[in-house]
């Protein structure tokens, strides 16, 4: 009798002790694992590429700058004039500083007959002066000495003058007209745009 009831009241211990007491289901606790979203991949694989972009970019060697080289028309210093009249090529001459009427005429390549006794060769251009290579038998404007006769040169030879252009030549023909001839190269200076500075220059290149 003692044995039996020795052993009931073990079997009631260990069932004491496999009873459920209601906080099993807090230590069954399935933590999330953590995962990894496939959308940020692509992200993280762009913005690496941009980085390595950036820096590639930042280690380049600057490029030279090509220099252009001006056309020889655009050099500094040259001038243009117009040569007009019995030449096989008219039109604008680009000339180098210091030119002449001879070198403006080998462009132009005046024609057979054309009078060529009318210019002075060895005269100096400047810009926008323009040469009128006229035909054999008009009158001469020019006497050997190579200064142009004021009363009775065009305003196509007068422009051949240094430092007179189409308004000062037209000036003092307008001018020559309404006196009836120039009788003293003074007068020049009575034309309208033509004062001491401009007179002092064309002076020595003009003859009555």
């Amino acid at each position: 009798m003692g044995q039996n009831a020795s052993q009931r009241s073990g079997a009631g211990r260990l069932a004491d002790l496999l009873a459920p007491t209601g906080e099993e289901e807090l230590l069954n606790v399935e933590y999330p694992r953590p995962r990894l979203r496939v959308p940020l991949i692509p992200a993280v694989v762009a913005g690496l590429v941009l980085i390595a972009g950036v820096l590639l970019w930042n280690q380049r060697e600057p490029q030279p700058v090509p220099l252009v080289a001006p056309h020889p028309s655009e050099t500094a210093g040259d001038f243009v004039v117009s040569v007009v009249g019995e030449v096989d090529n008219p039109g604008l001459v680009t000339l180098t500083p210091g030119a002449r009427v001879a070198d403006a005429l080998e462009h132009a390549r005046p024609r057979e007959g054309a009078n060529l006794t009318d210019l002075n060769h060895a005269q100096r251009l400047e810009d926008g002066q323009q040469i009128h290579v006229r035909p054999a038998g008009e009158p001469v404007a020019q006497s050997d000495d190579g200064t142009i006769h004021v009363n009775s040169a065009t305003v196509e030879q007068l422009m051949t003058l240094q430092g007179v252009g189409e308004v000062t030549a037209q000036a003092i023909v307008d001018y020559r007209e309404s006196i009836g001839g120039f009788s003293d190269i003074a007068q020049l200076e009575e034309v309208s745009g033509i004062g001491p500075a401009k007179f002092a220059q064309i002076s020595k290149q003009v003859s009555l």
